[in-house]
């Protein structure tokens, strides 16, 4: 609940940003988040990359396209405990 408050409250990172009308990041995040506890662990990172390029998002697309899930998980996941949470993807968005 209280990773879900944190997005909610917070812009996800320009990396996987909507590009069209109908995107929607934190739905993305949710959706992906199978167990809801607001933390993405790897097989819910690559559905939440997958989302985000299906609603257009180019980087997000040319993590699919090549497959670079892992790389794309460890340079946003800061703590390298092999998961993301909002927090690291705000963290990431304003490194970038």
């Amino acid at each position: 609940m209280r990773g879900s408050i944190l997005i909610l409250g917070l812009a996800l990172p320009l990396m996987l940003a909507a590009t069209t009308a109908n995107a929607d990041p934190v739905r993305d995040f949710k959706a992906a988040d199978t167990d809801g506890n607001g933390i993405l662990e790897a097989s819910e990172f690559r559905r939440f990359v997958d989302l985000r390029a299906e609603d257009g998002s180019a980087v997000a697309k040319k993590v699919r396209t090549f497959r670079a899930y892992g790389i794309a998980l460890s340079r946003v996941d800061y703590d390298g405990d092999g998961r993301v949470s909002g927090a690291e993807l705000i963290r990431y968005d304003r490194n970038s």
